[in-house]
């Protein structure tokens, strides 16, 4: 009995040495700024618009990070008739729409993190909600309506980051206690919908975050 608590002891000593020991710098935190860009048919419905995205992932290995992502954006509806009028009326319309992405992943780092500037790829499984809201004005009188959507998506994509500073805990440590990094990456996303068109579009953004 004692011999086996003793190597239940020394494994697990092994395991929390080889833990404490690992690279620093497995986790990251990213605040994203860019724009969503329709494609495809979904371009008839809506302009560019402004988005940002925050993103927390955990390096499983030096070439495998996993990723989650919730992106939002805003962007105006293309409306054929934003003003329109007849015998003793007159109304306005204008309709905006905000997009919802939260997405789940696999990002594929091309070279190993300690490397300073690092090329990756990713793909992810992505909840999309698609939110209209449309401000009417009739005669003066304020019209407020909405119309809801949601779809299951897929994002695939390709970005790069660098590292712009780096925090030693002891002078002399071979991998950093905390790193600083900017980078930018560009992804493609398709939304299903079984009972409507597809919606297609693309993120392109700039990013800012930390490795610890």
């Amino acid at each position: 009995m004692r011999i086996r608590a003793l190597i239940v002891t020394v494994a697990l000593s092994v395991a929390l040495s080889g833990v404490a020991s690992a690279q620093p710098g497995t986790v990251f935190i990213e605040g994203q700024g860019g724009a969503l860009i329709p494609v495809g048919e979904f371009r008839h419905e809506q302009h560019d618009g402004g988005a940002y995205s925050i993103a927390a992932g955990y390096e499983m290995l030096d070439f495998l990070d996993l990723m989650l992502q919730f992106t939002h954006s805003f962007n105006d509806n293309k409306n054929s008739f934003d003003t329109f009028s007849g015998p003793g009326f007159v109304g306005h319309s204008n309709e905006t729409q905000q997009n919802f992405v939260v997405g789940m992943g696999p990002r594929f780092d091309f070279l190993p993190s300690e490397y300073l500037v690092r090329p990756y790829g990713l793909f992810q499984l992505e909840w999309d909600h698609f939110a209209r809201f449309n401000h009417v004005d009739f005669n003066g009188r304020t019209l407020i309506s909405d119309d809801d959507q949601d779809a299951l998506g897929v994002q695939a994509g390709l970005g790069i980051e660098g590292t712009v500073f780096q925090l030693y805990e002891h002078r002399g440590d071979k991998y950093p206690l905390m790193e600083l990094v900017v980078g930018a990456n560009a992804s493609y996303h398709h939304a299903f919908q079984p009972n409507r068109p597809d919606k297609e579009f693309v993120t392109a953004l700039g990013s800012f975050g930390v490795r610890f």
